[in-house]
Protein backbone atom coordinates (compact mmCIF):
# COMPACT_ATOMS: atom_id res chain seq x y z
CA UNK A 1 0.00 0.00 0.00
CA UNK A 2 1.38 3.79 -0.28
CA UNK A 3 1.69 5.57 2.19
CA UNK A 4 -1.14 7.91 2.14
CA UNK A 5 -3.41 4.88 1.99
CA UNK A 6 -1.74 3.57 5.04
CA UNK A 7 -2.17 7.41 6.62
CA UNK A 8 -5.87 7.64 5.95
CA UNK A 9 -6.76 4.31 7.02
CA UNK A 10 -4.88 4.91 10.43
CA UNK A 11 -7.09 8.48 11.00
CA UNK A 12 -10.49 6.39 9.74
CA UNK A 13 -10.88 8.67 6.43
CA UNK A 14 -13.82 7.88 4.41
CA UNK A 15 -11.79 7.97 1.64
CA UNK A 16 -10.95 4.42 2.37
CA UNK A 17 -12.68 1.52 2.59
CA UNK A 18 -14.09 -0.37 5.34
CA UNK A 19 -11.99 -4.04 4.45
CA UNK A 20 -8.75 -1.67 3.89
CA UNK A 21 -8.54 0.28 6.89
CA UNK A 22 -9.57 -3.18 8.80
CA UNK A 23 -6.24 -4.48 7.24
CA UNK A 24 -4.27 -1.36 8.09
CA UNK A 25 -5.09 -0.82 11.34
CA UNK A 26 -4.85 -4.38 12.55
CA UNK A 27 -0.98 -4.71 11.20
CA UNK A 28 -0.50 -1.47 12.91
CA UNK A 29 -1.83 -2.96 16.17
CA UNK A 30 0.07 -6.51 16.04
CA UNK A 31 2.85 -4.51 15.57
CA UNK A 32 2.12 -1.69 18.39
CA UNK A 33 2.83 1.31 15.69
CA UNK A 34 3.05 4.48 17.50
CA UNK A 35 2.26 7.34 15.17
CA UNK A 36 5.07 10.08 15.77
CA UNK A 37 3.38 13.17 17.33
CA UNK A 38 6.22 15.07 15.68
CA UNK A 39 6.03 14.31 12.54
CA UNK A 40 2.21 14.51 12.75
CA UNK A 41 3.15 18.29 13.86
CA UNK A 42 5.42 19.11 10.74
CA UNK A 43 2.39 17.98 8.64
CA UNK A 44 -0.54 19.43 10.91
CA UNK A 45 0.77 22.38 12.77
CA UNK A 46 -1.04 20.44 15.37
CA UNK A 47 0.16 18.10 18.30
CA UNK A 48 -3.25 17.49 19.99
CA UNK A 49 -1.45 18.28 23.34
CA UNK A 50 -2.67 19.96 25.95
CA UNK A 51 -0.02 21.58 28.35
CA UNK A 52 -0.96 21.73 32.27
CA UNK A 53 1.68 23.61 34.41
CA UNK A 54 0.66 24.38 37.90
CA UNK A 55 2.53 24.99 41.32
CA UNK A 56 2.26 21.85 43.50
CA UNK A 57 0.52 18.43 43.03
CA UNK A 58 0.21 17.57 47.08
CA UNK A 59 -3.46 17.03 47.66
CA UNK A 60 -6.36 16.09 46.33
CA UNK A 61 -7.45 19.33 45.21
CA UNK A 62 -4.96 19.17 42.40
CA UNK A 63 -5.61 15.75 41.87
CA UNK A 64 -9.44 16.57 41.13
CA UNK A 65 -9.36 19.57 38.70
CA UNK A 66 -6.55 17.39 36.80
CA UNK A 67 -9.03 14.93 36.79
CA UNK A 68 -11.79 17.01 35.06
CA UNK A 69 -9.00 18.52 32.77
CA UNK A 70 -8.18 15.02 31.65
CA UNK A 71 -12.20 13.82 31.41
CA UNK A 72 -12.75 16.78 29.45
CA UNK A 73 -9.21 16.79 27.38
CA UNK A 74 -9.90 13.45 26.17
CA UNK A 75 -13.95 14.06 25.36
CA UNK A 76 -11.87 16.51 22.93
CA UNK A 77 -9.12 13.99 21.92
CA UNK A 78 -6.90 15.72 23.41
CA UNK A 79 -3.96 14.47 25.54
CA UNK A 80 -2.30 16.19 28.62
CA UNK A 81 1.26 16.73 29.51
CA UNK A 82 1.67 17.68 33.72
CA UNK A 83 4.28 19.61 35.00
CA UNK A 84 4.73 20.63 38.88
CA UNK A 85 6.84 23.84 39.17
CA UNK A 86 7.00 22.90 42.98
CA UNK A 87 6.09 26.55 44.27
CA UNK A 88 9.50 27.98 42.37
CA UNK A 89 9.63 30.78 39.76
CA UNK A 90 12.80 29.04 38.33
CA UNK A 91 10.86 25.66 38.16
CA UNK A 92 7.93 27.42 36.49
CA UNK A 93 10.08 29.14 33.64
CA UNK A 94 11.03 25.97 32.61
CA UNK A 95 8.12 24.10 32.96
CA UNK A 96 6.67 26.92 30.42
CA UNK A 97 9.44 26.42 28.00
CA UNK A 98 9.57 22.84 28.18
CA UNK A 99 5.93 23.37 26.68
CA UNK A 100 6.62 24.86 24.04
CA UNK A 101 9.83 22.44 22.98
CA UNK A 102 7.03 19.76 23.48
CA UNK A 103 4.81 21.75 20.89
CA UNK A 104 1.79 21.63 22.81
CA UNK A 105 -1.15 23.22 20.74
CA UNK A 106 -2.24 25.01 24.04
CA UNK A 107 -1.31 25.69 27.73
CA UNK A 108 -3.63 25.53 30.85
CA UNK A 109 -1.62 27.95 33.65
CA UNK A 110 -1.77 27.93 37.44
CA UNK A 111 0.87 30.84 38.37
CA UNK A 112 2.57 30.36 41.51
CA UNK A 113 1.11 34.49 42.12
CA UNK A 114 0.13 37.39 40.37
CA UNK A 115 3.88 38.71 39.09
CA UNK A 116 5.60 34.92 38.49
CA UNK A 117 6.92 34.82 34.74
CA UNK A 118 4.51 37.36 33.70
CA UNK A 119 6.87 38.68 30.67
CA UNK A 120 7.16 34.86 29.54
CA UNK A 121 3.72 33.87 29.72
CA UNK A 122 2.74 37.18 27.44
CA UNK A 123 5.55 35.87 25.05
CA UNK A 124 4.21 32.70 24.80
CA UNK A 125 1.02 34.10 24.38
CA UNK A 126 1.55 35.43 20.80
CA UNK A 127 1.69 32.21 19.48
CA UNK A 128 -0.10 29.64 21.93
CA UNK A 129 -3.26 29.88 23.58
CA UNK A 130 -3.07 29.85 27.71
CA UNK A 131 -6.09 29.78 29.70
CA UNK A 132 -5.30 30.70 33.71
CA UNK A 133 -6.68 28.52 36.11
CA UNK A 134 -7.37 28.49 39.82
CA UNK A 135 -4.66 31.37 40.97
CA UNK A 136 -6.56 33.67 38.17
CA UNK A 137 -5.27 37.34 39.72
CA UNK A 138 -2.58 37.15 36.79
CA UNK A 139 -2.02 40.15 34.30
CA UNK A 140 -2.71 38.34 31.09
CA UNK A 141 -5.71 38.91 29.00
CA UNK A 142 -7.12 35.62 28.03
CA UNK A 143 -10.02 33.42 29.48
CA UNK A 144 -9.54 32.85 33.43
CA UNK A 145 -10.86 30.08 35.38
CA UNK A 146 -11.94 30.23 39.34
CA UNK A 147 -13.78 30.32 42.55
CA UNK A 148 -15.08 33.63 44.26
CA UNK A 149 -12.27 33.67 47.02
CA UNK A 150 -13.47 36.64 48.73
CA UNK A 151 -16.40 35.04 48.95
CA UNK A 152 -15.79 32.00 50.26
CA UNK A 153 -13.71 33.04 53.00
CA UNK A 154 -16.14 36.20 53.75
CA UNK A 155 -18.37 32.90 54.94
CA UNK A 156 -16.21 31.13 56.78
CA UNK A 157 -15.24 34.27 58.90
CA UNK A 158 -18.70 34.44 59.19
CA UNK A 159 -19.44 31.09 60.27
CA UNK A 160 -16.78 31.78 63.28
CA UNK A 161 -18.51 35.03 64.40
CA UNK A 162 -21.76 33.67 64.59
CA UNK A 163 -20.86 30.51 66.48
CA UNK A 164 -18.87 33.53 68.59
CA UNK A 165 -15.25 33.34 67.44
CA UNK A 166 -14.37 37.01 66.47
CA UNK A 167 -10.63 36.45 67.37
CA UNK A 168 -9.96 34.95 64.27
CA UNK A 169 -6.16 34.51 62.96
CA UNK A 170 -5.43 33.74 59.05
CA UNK A 171 -2.83 31.86 57.84
CA UNK A 172 -1.61 32.57 54.32
CA UNK A 173 0.61 31.22 51.96
CA UNK A 174 4.01 33.57 51.25
CA UNK A 175 3.63 34.83 47.64
CA UNK A 176 0.77 32.69 46.66
CA UNK A 177 -1.51 34.04 44.40
CA UNK A 178 -4.99 33.03 45.92
CA UNK A 179 -3.94 35.04 49.38
CA UNK A 180 -4.35 38.60 48.18
CA UNK A 181 -8.52 37.52 47.09
CA UNK A 182 -8.65 35.90 50.04
CA UNK A 183 -7.37 38.18 52.50
CA UNK A 184 -9.51 40.77 50.98
CA UNK A 185 -12.85 38.28 51.75
CA UNK A 186 -11.30 38.52 55.71
CA UNK A 187 -11.05 41.99 56.06
CA UNK A 188 -14.26 42.47 54.50
CA UNK A 189 -16.11 40.29 57.03
CA UNK A 190 -14.02 42.11 59.82
CA UNK A 191 -15.24 45.36 58.53
CA UNK A 192 -19.30 44.19 57.85
CA UNK A 193 -19.09 43.26 61.54
CA UNK A 194 -16.96 46.05 62.72
CA UNK A 195 -14.49 43.89 64.44
CA UNK A 196 -10.89 45.54 64.32
CA UNK A 197 -8.37 43.92 62.37
CA UNK A 198 -5.20 42.65 64.51
CA UNK A 199 -2.02 42.62 62.41
CA UNK A 200 -0.51 40.23 64.64
CA UNK A 201 -3.39 38.01 63.50
CA UNK A 202 -2.55 37.89 60.01
CA UNK A 203 0.52 35.15 59.29
CA UNK A 204 2.16 34.32 55.93
CA UNK A 205 3.48 30.82 55.51
CA UNK A 206 6.18 29.33 54.03
CA UNK A 207 5.00 27.23 51.46
CA UNK A 208 7.85 25.79 49.59
CA UNK A 209 7.69 22.56 51.33
CA UNK A 210 6.48 20.45 53.36
CA UNK A 211 8.70 20.46 56.26
CA UNK A 212 8.94 24.35 56.10
CA UNK A 213 5.68 24.77 56.23
CA UNK A 214 5.08 22.82 59.11
CA UNK A 215 7.82 24.33 61.22
CA UNK A 216 6.36 28.32 60.13
CA UNK A 217 3.21 26.93 61.49
CA UNK A 218 4.09 25.89 64.67
CA UNK A 219 6.12 28.86 65.09
CA UNK A 220 3.07 31.37 64.07
CA UNK A 221 0.87 29.05 66.48
CA UNK A 222 2.93 29.78 69.41
CA UNK A 223 3.34 33.50 68.61
CA UNK A 224 -0.14 33.93 68.86
CA UNK A 225 -1.16 32.43 71.57
CA UNK A 226 1.24 34.20 73.62
CA UNK A 227 -0.11 36.81 72.44
CA UNK A 228 -1.99 39.50 75.55
CA UNK A 229 -5.19 38.37 73.39
CA UNK A 230 -4.53 35.26 71.60
CA UNK A 231 -7.28 34.45 69.06
CA UNK A 232 -9.37 31.53 69.45
CA UNK A 233 -10.18 30.66 65.92
CA UNK A 234 -7.93 30.38 62.37
CA UNK A 235 -8.69 30.26 58.80
CA UNK A 236 -6.53 28.99 56.81
CA UNK A 237 -6.04 30.30 53.27
CA UNK A 238 -5.26 27.00 50.90
CA UNK A 239 -5.82 23.26 51.17
CA UNK A 240 -2.38 22.42 52.49
CA UNK A 241 -2.36 24.90 55.06
CA UNK A 242 -5.99 24.02 56.73
CA UNK A 243 -5.32 19.97 56.44
CA UNK A 244 -1.94 20.31 57.94
CA UNK A 245 -2.68 22.91 61.16
CA UNK A 246 -4.61 20.01 62.84
CA UNK A 247 -1.57 18.25 63.13
CA UNK A 248 0.44 20.60 64.66
CA UNK A 249 -2.63 21.74 66.99
CA UNK A 250 -2.10 17.95 68.29
CA UNK A 251 1.62 18.03 68.82
CA UNK A 252 1.31 20.96 70.41
CA UNK A 253 -1.67 19.44 72.33
CA UNK A 254 -4.13 22.60 71.42
CA UNK A 255 -7.64 21.34 71.98
CA UNK A 256 -9.71 22.09 68.68
CA UNK A 257 -12.29 23.45 69.03
CA UNK A 258 -12.30 24.67 72.63
CA UNK A 259 -9.28 26.68 72.65
CA UNK A 260 -9.13 27.50 68.43
CA UNK A 261 -12.07 26.92 66.01
CA UNK A 262 -10.24 25.73 62.86
CA UNK A 263 -11.90 26.11 59.26
CA UNK A 264 -10.53 26.69 55.60
CA UNK A 265 -9.96 26.27 52.08
CA UNK A 266 -9.84 22.15 51.46
CA UNK A 267 -11.08 19.30 49.32
CA UNK A 268 -9.26 16.36 50.88
CA UNK A 269 -12.23 13.57 51.10
CA UNK A 270 -10.55 12.50 54.82
CA UNK A 271 -12.45 15.51 56.54
CA UNK A 272 -13.94 12.64 58.57
CA UNK A 273 -11.53 10.65 59.16
CA UNK A 274 -9.59 13.93 60.46
CA UNK A 275 -9.71 14.52 64.90
CA UNK A 276 -11.80 16.26 64.76
CA UNK A 277 -13.48 16.06 61.64
CA UNK A 278 -12.44 19.48 59.72
CA UNK A 279 -14.76 22.59 58.81
CA UNK A 280 -14.11 23.35 55.31
CA UNK A 281 -15.01 25.87 52.56
CA UNK A 282 -14.61 23.73 49.86
CA UNK A 283 -14.23 24.29 45.18
CA UNK A 284 -15.61 22.64 42.61
CA UNK A 285 -12.37 21.23 41.37
CA UNK A 286 -14.22 18.84 38.69
CA UNK A 287 -15.70 21.56 37.52
CA UNK A 288 -12.50 24.14 37.21
CA UNK A 289 -10.49 21.62 35.19
CA UNK A 290 -13.37 20.59 32.88
CA UNK A 291 -14.26 24.18 31.81
CA UNK A 292 -10.65 25.61 31.74
CA UNK A 293 -10.17 22.61 29.14
CA UNK A 294 -13.44 23.74 27.45
CA UNK A 295 -12.10 27.72 27.36
CA UNK A 296 -8.58 26.46 25.72
CA UNK A 297 -10.10 24.33 23.05
CA UNK A 298 -12.49 27.51 22.20
CA UNK A 299 -9.50 29.66 21.57
CA UNK A 300 -7.41 26.62 19.68
CA UNK A 301 -10.57 26.48 17.24
CA UNK A 302 -10.53 30.12 16.72
CA UNK A 303 -9.18 31.70 13.58
CA UNK A 304 -9.01 35.20 14.76
CA UNK A 305 -8.55 35.29 18.11
CA UNK A 306 -8.53 38.77 18.29
CA UNK A 307 -12.37 38.58 18.04
CA UNK A 308 -12.53 36.19 21.21
CA UNK A 309 -14.40 38.35 24.71
CA UNK A 310 -12.34 37.21 27.37
CA UNK A 311 -13.97 35.62 30.38
CA UNK A 312 -12.84 36.06 33.73
CA UNK A 313 -15.25 32.55 34.82
CA UNK A 314 -15.97 32.48 39.24
CA UNK A 315 -17.79 29.77 40.60
CA UNK A 316 -19.18 29.75 43.84
CA UNK A 317 -17.62 27.65 46.62
CA UNK A 318 -19.60 25.66 49.22
CA UNK A 319 -19.21 25.72 53.52
CA UNK A 320 -19.36 22.45 54.69
CA UNK A 321 -19.50 22.54 58.66
CA UNK A 322 -17.73 19.87 61.15
CA UNK A 323 -16.42 19.73 64.55
CA UNK A 324 -13.56 21.44 64.44
CA UNK A 325 -15.86 24.32 64.50
CA UNK A 326 -19.25 23.29 65.76
CA UNK A 327 -17.52 21.21 68.33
Amino acid sequence: MSVSTVSKALNDSYEISEVTKKTVQEFAKKHNYQPNVHAKFLKTGKTNTIGVVLPKMTGSFEAQIIAGMQKAATAHHYRTIIMNTMENEDLEKLALQSMLDKSVDGILFCPIHEESNTDLAKQILKTTPIVIFDRTHYPIETHKVGVLNAEGMYNACKHLIDIDRRKIAIFCGAHQGITTKRLSGYMEAHHDFQIPITPEYIVHCNVKSLADLQDDMEKHVKSLLQLPKPPNAIVGVADTITTHLLGILAKLEIKVPETLAVIGFANTDLVLSLNPSLSTVRQPTTEIGEISVNKLVEIMQKKNRSQIEWEDIKLPTSIQLRRSTLG
